[in-house]
Order: C-alpha cells, then structure tokens, then sequence
C-alpha cells in the first residue's frame, strides 16, 4: 500500500506542474483489494481543450497503473473528473464510456468544497456503494401492504392461469365475462 501511495504522490505532482489549469487529488481505498482513485478538477473547457482528459488519462495509466501488481488492483483504477459548470452530454458519455486503463466518472455541476469527507462521499456514491448498507437497515421497519384491488371480482378473473392469448375463443369467453361484472 506505502509503494501506491508513494507512485501517486509522484504522479500527482507530475500532473499538476503539466496541467496547472488542473488540480489532482489521489485516495487509496481499501477494501476487499485496493482501490485507486485519482481526482481532477477542472471546468469543462479545460477537459475537452486537445483531448486533456484523455492525455491525463495515458499518464496514469502509463505513470501509475503499471505500477500495480495485481489484475483486480488494475482494473480498480477510477478517475473522477470533477467540474463546476455544466459538461455536455456528448464529452461527458466520451469519457465514461472510454474503455482505456480505467474507470471513468464524471461529477458535473459540483458546487462543494473538495476535501477528504467530499472525496469519500464521491467514493461511496460513485464505486463502493458502501451505504447501501445503513440505507436497508434504514427501511428494514417498512412495512409493505397488501394490495386490495378496487373490484374484487375483475381481479380474480384476471388472476386466472388460463391462458387467452392466440385463442380467439377464449378471449371473447374473457370479454364476456367482463362486461357482466
């Protein structure tokens, strides 16, 4: 875990003295294998200026990402682009959907402080789902009710196993009997 941190501190200084209209940020997550999460803001011109997103994306892949030891440490790399404005949905599916050397997230519209507590939220909701957790533990109490249809009888006839589809017989049988309820 220590070599990890020490490649991305180097990577992360490496990105930020190429791209200054850029700030990076790396978390290590562990979990049952390790996670890698590198974080960039910047607006959205920025990232569709010549490819950056994809440029930086090379970089860790080529600075950081074969660095790892392992195939699920590999394919546990994410990136989250970060923007405050708005990204266009066009740039934004080219960059989620772009399928290489990792996992790609973006947080458009971001009006928070990044900081530590900001970038685990970004974890949980965007990779570990980790809350899913405490949100049925939330609902466990919820009771669900039965279903009481409006008519009764319409219900029971429509809960039949017979079968009326394909059967012109059968169908106008169905009909019959729902116009004399």
């Amino acid at each position: 875990m220590e070599k990890y941190l020490e490649h991305s501190k180097e990577v992360v200084n490496q990105l930020k003295e190429k791209y200054k209209a850029c700030d990076f940020y790396f978390r290590l997550k562990q979990s049952n294998v390790n996670i890698s999460v590198f974080f960039i803001l910047a607006n959205s011109a920025i990232l569709s200026e010549e490819n950056l997103w994809e440029n930086v994306s090379k970089e860790i892949a080529l600075k950081y990402q074969s660095k790892l030891e392992t195939v699920y440490e590999k394919w546990n790399l994410y990136i989250i682009y970060i923007t405050s404005d708005i990204i266009l949905k066009e740039l934004k599916n080219r960059i989620e959907n772009n399928k290489f050397s990792s996992r790609k997230i973006v947080e458009d519209a971001y009006d928070k402080e990044f900081n530590n507590e900001e970038s685990n939220r970004l974890i949980v909701k965007h990779i570990t789902n980790a809350d899913l957790k405490e949100i049925v533990e939330t609902t466990k109490g919820t009771s669900i009710s039965v279903y009481e249809p409006e008519n009764k009888k319409l219900w029971e006839l429509l809960a039949k196993d017979e079968k009326v589809s394909g059967d012109r017989k059968a169908q106008e049988e169905f009909i019959k009997q729902i116009d004399a309820l």
